[in-house]
């Protein structure tokens, strides 16, 4: 039986896009392509997610490998990304609901440390029991020692567990791990149609 659900953050409860913001900072597409690829898809921001790196350094090696012109947009990028990652209103409301309902809501996310400028911001963040966030367990998913971490810490039986996540990979660990999961691609109706299939009342 089910009874605990378990949330990814980013294309789950909060809208993780940087094409839909790079616009503000720049105006050249290029410019975008470029900083955005550096940024969000280098060596740095997957170290950031593991808490191998502080944001100085990160931010320091990304400026090296642009152009000197892109340094000050770039910088501001890195400072203010937090603040273009809206809620998704949908699954958060689904959260809330599953909270009343009795069962536990739990937070299991690939995040840096800049986690705490922006948990606010997510707006059922009080509904949560327990948040295991990788930075500060230095684990990331799809590394089954992430889940592992999430089931000891709070007393979880995986069997139990049902773990909501944007990335095929995640769930494919959580479901190695015992636990039941859903890829979740934007409709929230699939995903209560998911949940009830699993035998939560929702």
């Amino acid at each position: 039986m089910i009874r605990n659900i378990v949330f990814d953050m980013g294309n789950v409860l909060m809208r993780w896009d940087p094409d839909s913001f790079l616009r503000e900072f720049f105006s050249d597409e290029e410019d975008c392509r470029a900083v955005g690829a550096r940024l969000f898809g280098g060596a740095e921001w997957t170290a950031l997610d593991a808490g191998a790196m502080e944001e100085d350094e990160a931010i320091a090696r990304m400026l090296r490998d642009l152009p000197e012109r892109l340094w000050p947009g770039t910088a501001r990028l890195f400072r203010e990304w937090h603040l273009h990652f809206p809620p998704i209103p949908g699954v958060n409301a689904l959260a809330r609901e599953l909270k009343g309902r009795g069962y536990r809501v739990y937070l299991l996310s690939n995040a840096g440390t800049r986690f705490t400028a922006y948990r606010e911001a997510i707006p059922c963040r009080d509904c949560f029991d327990g948040e295991v966030v990788s930075a500060f367990v230095r684990q990331v998913k799809p590394d089954p020692a992430i889940y592992e971490t999430l089931l000891t810490r709070y007393g979880l039986s995986a069997a139990e567990c049902f773990f909501i996540d944007d990335m095929p990979a995640n769930i494919a660990a959580a479901k190695d791990a015992g636990m039941a999961g859903f890829v979740y691609g934007g409709d929230v109706d699939a995903l209560r149609r998911a949940l009830r299939e699993a035998g939560v009342e929702i």
